[in-house]
């Protein structure tokens, strides 16, 4: 699966989502629609954009920073450049990451994707554990100076097998529970980048399916019971040669 073709909650892909807004921002620089409650405006939306994505994360926040006060035309001019470009290196990053080359010498480190619910750390304590295989997650390591995508391509590049728990978090208007998008985006990056067999949706009873999730390998588990499955994942990982028999 292409991340371009990952469907959110609104039937858009992040990308498609942003480069929408890059269009947005080119607008205002173009008309010179330069007035600081526009571009305040454009920035917050962006933000609100990539927090439905990957949540409220200090670095999330960081990649377009609000400004303060009212500066001068030519100041905001050159503000709106500069949060133009970081937005457009984002995407662009985006774009090529399932095409990143995977470093073999990292063989055997398993990503495990996951939106608030705890759940997910009964699987990383059967992955390392029980199975004794190496684990990474989006917030195992510090990203402090880092941005978003670039520790999205570091787990890309590291990672031979990916598990992305799907569970029921996001209320939606008719009532249905739905996993966070964030686990949808990586499920897109993972799958494009690995294939299916070796990216692996574990969906939650009561949680669901999001738009383009049908022909995707999947594991189903009980409400509130991941572990149910573990012998299941144990198995698929046998399957792929992840885990040696």
């Amino acid at each position: 699966m292409d991340v371009s073709n990952l469907r959110t909650g609104e039937g858009k892909s992040i990308v498609e989502t942003l480069s929408r807004q890059v269009d947005r921002g080119r607008n205002i620089l173009d008309r010179r629609l330069l007035k600081p409650g526009n571009v305040k405006t454009w920035i917050r939306t962006v933000q609100f954009e990539l927090r439905k994505v990957y949540g409220s994360k200090p670095e999330v926040k960081g990649l377009l920073p609000v400004f303060e006060g009212t500066p001068p035309e030519d100041a905001l001019e050159r503000l709106l450049v500069r949060r133009l470009s970081q937005l457009e290196s984002f995407v662009q990053s985006l774009e090529v990451l399932p095409s990143r080359v995977l470093d073999d010498s990292r063989s055997g480190r398993v990503f495990i994707g996951h939106g608030r619910s705890l759940l997910w750390r009964e699987l990383k304590d059967f992955v390392s554990e029980r199975l004794g295989l190496v684990w990474d997650e989006f917030n195992r390591e510090a990203v402090a100076g880092h941005g978003t995508w670039e520790r999205l391509s570091e787990m890309l590049g590291d990672a031979s097998f990916a598990l992305l728990v799907m569970t029921a978090e996001d209320k939606h208007a008719d009532a249905t529970m739905h996993p966070r998008e964030n686990v949808i985006h990586e499920a897109g990056l993972f799958q494009g980048r690995l294939g299916s067999r070796k990216a692996i949706i574990l969906l939650e009873e009561g949680c669901m399916e999001f738009s383009n999730i049908s022909g995707l390998s999947q594991i189903r588990f009980p409400s509130h019971c991941i572990s149910a499955v573990f012998e299941d994942v144990r198995r698929v990982l046998e399957r792929e040669n992840i885990l040696k028999t």
